[in-house]
């Protein structure tokens, strides 16, 4: 067997065997090499029964099945592992792309395609859609492409082809378990340098009210995961850098309440802008080796790190303080707004120092 066909089913008691006799059908009509193979979870009708009276009829048909509701990502994930077919098509259980596409489908992935993905969103393709579900597709395919630098037109039409041994590695990498799997795993597929071909198909949505897609809550739940990809395939740097400033963050918060609790009590003096930043940045040694620079455990080189980050941060103590009070004695600012000014100032020189010298190599640290 060359090609298995996945289908994900959930709770489709009145479509399974449809689907299955039109799936079944197009194969024999293309004389394709082909199984079909239906992934399930947690379905609570008689979806798997259906399926499995099928088999007494066709024992060519699998089925993976999982009690629990894995959601639909996870379920072709473990599909895709269980098969052992050389190439592996996915297409939603809706049979919403015309199945006339399967033959190209494969040309594609035997002349050495790697991903292979039908398009709605191509020039030559013919869909038939309604308004609101158009104007989401292009919103949400414009910021993929835009965030990821994607040369795919359509990240969520389900119908996809892949080499199944090529995409091993990127499908280890995808994390999510639900719609946004197909986005995903095209971005991160493109970023491992797998070949993706993208071809225009014939499109029909299923009935609104038989679909399983809840646009306004799948329109927050994928927007959500666009914007966490993005920050995790951010560069090292760039994404230790959102961290450490949100470290930066809370110590800012304490710094800031300290000057209030002085200026309200005891007073402040020449003294508080120190004495306020040294109260704020307490934690931050812990936080920033940990969340940070992602180190473990406690070794001979911790307390190393330590002595070279309080001989940092007495710097950026003098940097902090001095540049608030220049701001805020010379320049005439609020006293709150200077502080802000030599957090800035001080935030830059800290992390590069950090970065630079005190963690400058994670990868070797003791655990």
């Amino acid at each position: 067997m060359k090609t298995s066909i996945v289908v994900p089913m959930w709770n489709e008691e009145s479509w399974v065997t449809h689907a299955y006799e039109e799936i079944s059908a197009a194969i024999d009509k293309h004389s394709l090499d082909a199984q079909i193979v239906f992934a399930t979870d947690g379905c609570k009708d008689r979806t798997v029964e259906i399926i499995q009276e099928i088999q007494k009829k066709d024992k060519s048909v699998i089925l993976f099945n999982d009690p629990d509701r894995l959601g639909r990502g996870l379920a072709l994930k473990k599909a895709f592992l269980r098969v052992n077919t050389p190439y592996v098509i996915y297409m939603d259980s809706d049979l919403a792309t015309d199945l006339g596409h399967l033959p190209q489908m494969i040309e594609h992935l035997e002349a050495g395609a790697e991903i292979v993905t039908g398009s709605r969103m191509m020039k030559s393709s013919e869909t038939v859609r309604s308004r609101k579900r158009e104007i989401f597709s292009r919103v949400y395919n414009f910021l993929a492409r835009f965030l990821f630098r994607s040369k795919v037109h359509d990240h969520q039409c389900g119908f996809k082809g892949f080499n199944r041994e090529k995409i091993l590695k990127t499908l280890s990498q995808v994390r999510s378990n639900g719609w946004f799997w197909d986005a995903e795993i095209l971005i991160r597929g493109q970023k491992n340098g797998l070949k993706v071909v993208e071809f225009p198909v014939r499109w029909k949505d299923r009935e609104e009210k038989a679909s399983k897609v809840s646009l306004l809550k799948d329109a927050k739940d994928m927007g959500f995961e666009l914007v966490s990809l993005r920050v995790d395939l951010l560069p090292e740097s760039i994404g230790q850098m959102i961290t450490f400033a949100a470290v930066g963050v809370s110590n800012t918060l304490v710094s800031l309440l300290t000057l209030l609790i002085l200026e309200n009590t005891i007073g402040r003096g020449d003294w508080g802008y120190y004495f306020a930043y040294a109260v704020g940045i307490c934690n931050s040694f812990v936080l920033n080796r940990k969340f940070t620079f992602e180190e473990k455990g406690i070794s001979r080189k911790t307390f190393g790190q330590f002595a070279g980050f309080v001989v940092v941060y007495l710097f950026a103590m003098v940097i902090y303080s001095e540049t608030a009070k220049f701001v805020e004695l010379t320049l005439g600012f609020f006293y709150l707004v200077a502080a802000l000014a030599g957090t800035f100032v001080e935030f830059m020189f800290t992390f590069t120092m950090l970065k630079l010298a005190i963690f400058k190599d994670p990868s070797e640290n003791e655990s």
